[in-house]
This record gives C-alpha cells, sequence and structure tokens, in this order.
C-alpha cells in the first residue's frame, strides 16, 4: 500500500512559497515527481542488474533506441553492472 500524497502535497505547496520570486521559471512539480520515479526506477535496475527493466524505463522517459542518449545510458549500465 502506497503512502498518502496529501503531505507530499503540502510539501510542494510549501517549497513553491519558499521559491516563490528566487526563480524566474515556474516549478512543474508533477515533471520533477516523474523525474525521480524514474530516476529511482532506473537505479533499481542497475543496483538488480535487470537489463529488460533499464531498458523499459528508457523507453518510458523517452529514450530512443540507437540514439545517443541511448549508448550512453547503457555504456553506464554496464560500467555499474562490472
Amino acid at each position: 500500500m502506497e503512502k498518502s500524497e496529501g503531505p507530499r502535497d503540502v510539501k510542494d505547496v510549501i517549497d513553491a512559497e519558499r521559491s516563490r520570486g528566487s526563480k524566474r521559471r515556474p516549478i512543474d512539480r508533477e515533471a520533477e515527481r516523474k523525474l525521480r520515479t524514474l530516476a529511482k526506477n532506473v537505479l533499481k535496475a542497475i543496483q538488480d542488474n535487470d537489463a529488460r527493466a533499464f531498458s523499459e524505463e528508457l523507453r518510458r522517459a523517452g529514450v530512443r533506441e540507437n540514439s545517443p542518449e541511448w549508448n550512453r545510458a547503457w555504456k553506464a549500465f554496464y560500467d555499474a553492472s562490472k
């Protein structure tokens, strides 16, 4: 069972109010949350040495196969797997 999103939402509002005026661009909390989730899932795939899960996360992130980003990600995966 997952934790309630309530406390996270409150933290998001507090963080947004603190940074108000200090940055010129608006903060996209949903994009930040997706990025954190992606990073967590990719790290888990690397730690578990799960190439299939790693590929799925790259595709979910919008990285196209055989692109320079794809190749760099796989190089990092293999270097971390040694």
